[in-house]
């Protein structure tokens, strides 16, 4: 027992960590609007984020193999390797926004306080998902929110495809973290509820 907990812990920082190069990566790219020298940190970020991807993906799928998890431990293995990747993808997505070189409009860059709050919620809810579920479905609201009135501005002033990407991948990233959510609440109640 000693074992696997220790190896759970391992896995759980390492989540964390890659939980903390997303949250940084997509903070980065709302700067990067700004400022593009931050690009190149954005790029590391994305290095960074695919090696430690691969391994917590090798973590979990050792700690399969040698300890035969059940029930919860097997939940929180299978749990994390699909939130590792979303994790990786998010870094991803901020990193091409990052290269975009059309100045985005004022409404898709005011997402960036909603992503940040949605990133703190799941943070917390590695310890607690009670109330997760609630507080994504709001957050993820006010997301999609923005990028409809974002598109309707965009169809009525149209400056580049870029905005349009831009948009779509802001909203993308808030999907990622909802199911982040659903993985989280999966893992520590073993009930699959759709956050959205």
């Amino acid at each position: 027992m000693k074992y696997i907990d220790e190896e759970i812990s391992l896995i759980r920082e390492e989540i964390l960590k890659l939980h903390e190069i997303a949250r940084k990566a997509v903070e980065l790219f709302f700067k990067a609007t700004k400022d593009k020298s931050i690009v190149r940190d954005i790029s590391k970020l994305e290095e960074i984020s695919d090696e430690l991807e691969a391994r917590i993906q090798d973590y979990c799928s050792q700690f399969i193999i040698r300890f035969h998890p059940m029930a919860n431990d097997m939940r929180f293995a299978v749990g994390v390797m699909r939130i590792s990747s979303a994790y990786e993808r998010i870094v991803d997505l901020a990193h091409e926004m990052s290269l975009f070189e059309c100045e985005l409009r004022e409404k898709i860059l005011t997402a960036e306080k909603t992503l940040l709050a949605m990133f703190d919620a799941v943070k917390r809810g590695f310890e607690d998902s009670k109330n997760l579920r609630e507080e994504m479905i709001s957050l993820d609201n006010l997301i999609d929110g923005i990028y409809i009135e974002a598109l309707e501005e965009i169809e009525e002033d149209f400056r580049c495809v870029e905005e349009v990407l831009a948009a779509r991948h802001i909203e993308r990233i808030g999907d990622l973290l909802c199911k982040i959510a659903t993985r989280l609440i999966y893992i520590q109640t073993g009930k699959w509820v759709w956050v959205k």
